[in-house]
């Protein structure tokens, strides 16, 4: 049986967005495959294998951690839809629940070797304020918006511009160029359908001064053409999902370290919910992800 015909999945997905569905389809399919079934509940309303049988399929399988916690939840929300299987759901309801415990110590131990290696927030500011020396503008204007506030990849396919009128096309982010500050536009971003059209004036005047000696060097008249910062081999806008290649060579850290080191140094400020909650609105991230995901002193 093809898993998108499945019943039991379109159960699960049908009210789920997009990216929720796909994500949902993979971890099915990931279930069926493992287990070597069509389904996991068969037309005589009963499992197509033992409880206790799936259960060690997927602890035992090669999947990381993570996917494997994915295919438990899975489970539980097929078992959700039927009454008849509350007890194995709660049997796999506890599984999922010891591996996010596993995770959770993994997770802790990882943020215990990175205290020892993170550069302070200091050093960061640093290399920073070399590249602007150094001439380096592209890298020092993708590094201060990830620093400042705190991106994730996707948020810097950029356009720039000199108009507010040219930033209409919400497939993408933009730059716009004002003669005292620099507009900091989001339309593109992970958490976009939840938080929305981002809007930042950036007031630095080295990093307006940046994107221009970087717009003079690349022959740029920014008042009279925009400005695709990533381009693909013809030449066109590159794909925001593929930003993230072209950084591995632009960031002084990539964007997880550089958030973790962010939220190091708001620990160690007086006022520390503060600084998460700016972190939280300029991120489009939950308080509670930030403190418990980037932060690396719990």
């Amino acid at each position: 049986m093809d898993e998108l015909n499945s019943i039991e999945l379109n159960n699960i997905i049908a009210d789920k967005k997009p990216t929720t569905q796909q994500a949902y389809k993979r971890d099915y399919k990931r279930l069926r495959l493992l287990l070597d079934v069509d389904t996991i509940i068969n037309n005589n309303n009963k499992l197509t294998k033992p409880i206790t049988a799936i259960i060690k399929a997927i602890k035992n399988s090669e999947f990381s951690k993570n996917t494997q916690k994915g295919l438990f939840n899975m489970l539980v929300m097929i078992f959700q839809k039927n009454p008849n299987f509350k007890s194995q759901q709660v049997k796999v309801e506890t599984e999922r629940e010891k591996m996010n415990n596993k995770i959770e110590i993994e997770r802790k131990d990882k943020n215990k070797e990175l205290l020892e290696i993170l550069p302070a927030q200091k050093t960061i500011d640093k290399d920073l304020n070399d590249l602007y020396n150094q001439k380096e503008y592209l890298k020092y204007i993708i590094n201060y918006l990830v620093i400042t506030y705190n991106l994730r990849n996707k948020d810097l396919c950029l356009k720039i511009v000199s108009s507010m009128k040219q930033t209409k096309d919400t497939e993408f982010n933009y730059l716009v160029i004002t003669e005292k500050y620099v507009s900091f536009i989001r339309n593109v971003y992970k958490t976009a359908s939840t938080y929305g059209k981002k809007d930042n004036r950036v007031q630095s005047k080295k990093f307006r001064d940046a994107l221009l000696k970087f717009l003079e060097l690349k022959e740029v008249d920014y008042k009279n053409e925009e400005y695709v910062i990533f381009k693909d081999r013809s030449g066109e806008p590159l794909n925001c999902n593929k930003i993230g290649d072209r950084l591995k060579y632009l960031l002084i850290e990539n964007e997880t370290k550089l958030n973790k080191i962010k939220v190091k140094e708001i620990n160690n400020k007086p006022n520390t919910i503060k600084g998460l909650k700016k972190m939280e609105k300029n991120r489009g991230t939950d308080i509670k992800t930030i403190a418990t995901y980037y932060s690396i002193e719990n």
